[in-house]
């Protein structure tokens, strides 16, 4: 099995080439159990034991309804285990080596409050459904983060639309790097940083939406405009993409969880 290390800031984390289940642990191949599965019967439930479980949303879109692989599943199980692994190893954040890398859950899921930050892939695919909105809000108003990721900019007409269902009372904002989120764990410049992906290269433009519009207050949910972050995560391995826009990926990911643990 190839092996490869990406480093992120000071430190160097190994990832096995493959994200199903297999790592090293002394020297030795590990495999982490079987999970527990979803109602859809073909995505990982980890029960909550206490330590952090990287959540993947599970969406529904024109194109596929609740479909087996829609764009929600992009990167999917790689990136969730990566991410994981970065956190694990560099914060004092303890996650657990999972087979599919965390969770898939729904907005309306009520197991869902057990987990305090969600992923959200393509949401330019997205249609909210009732039930969905009302568990989101829910789930946001009660401390949750939620983060989207790969869509072009110009997709971000969709996710405005949707998650005006969700809080009609609140608008998205442009982010400029003086909000905590760039400062909790790394000192990220979101205006400088260069990202590359597959059709989407450049600098994103990252927008938030805050309680009572005010960026003083907490981020609710944040949007990487234009990026396919989640992309950067899944190839750490194979080294797909440069050093350094990879190390930018996983710094972001790590300011996001470490924001979302503790605000």
């Amino acid at each position: 099995m190839l092996l490869r290390s990406a480093a992120v800031g000071l430190a160097t984390v190994t990832f096995a080439a493959t994200a199903w289940g297999v790592s090293m642990r002394d020297g030795h191949l590990a495999y982490t159990p079987a999970p527990d599965r979803t109602p859809q019967g073909y995505c990982a439930y980890y029960p909550y034991e206490g330590s952090l479980t990287f959540v993947r949303i599970h969406t529904a879109s024109p194109y596929d309804g609740y479909g087996r692989w829609g764009g929600w599943s992009h990167d999917y199980p790689a990136a969730d285990l990566n991410m994981s692994t970065i956190l694990r190893e560099l914060t004092d954040i303890r996650t657990r080596e999972l087979r599919m890398g965390g969770n898939v859950l729904t907005f309306d899921d009520p197991r869902l409050m057990q987990f305090p930050i969600a992923y959200v892939s393509e949401p330019d695919e997205w249609r909210v459904t009732e039930s969905e909105a009302e568990g989101l809000r829910a789930y946001l108003l009660k401390g949750g983060l939620v983060m989207f990721d790969d869509f072009f900019d110009f997709e971000m007409a969709n996710l405005i639309a949707q998650m005006s269902r969700v809080f009609p009372e609140l608008h998205f904002i442009h982010l400029d790097g003086t909000e905590s989120i760039w400062d909790s764990f790394y000192r990220i410049d979101p205006l400088t940083m260069y990202l590359e992906g597959p059709r989407k290269y450049g600098i994103p433009k990252f927008q938030g939406l805050f309680e009572d519009n005010d960026k003083s207050k907490r981020l609710l949910a944040i949007a990487n405009a234009g990026a396919d972050v989640g992309d950067l995560w899944e190839w750490a391995a194979e080294g797909w993409y440069p050093v350094d826009p990879t190390s930018v990926a996983f710094r972001i990911g790590v300011n996001y969880f470490v924001y979302g643990m503790t605000h």
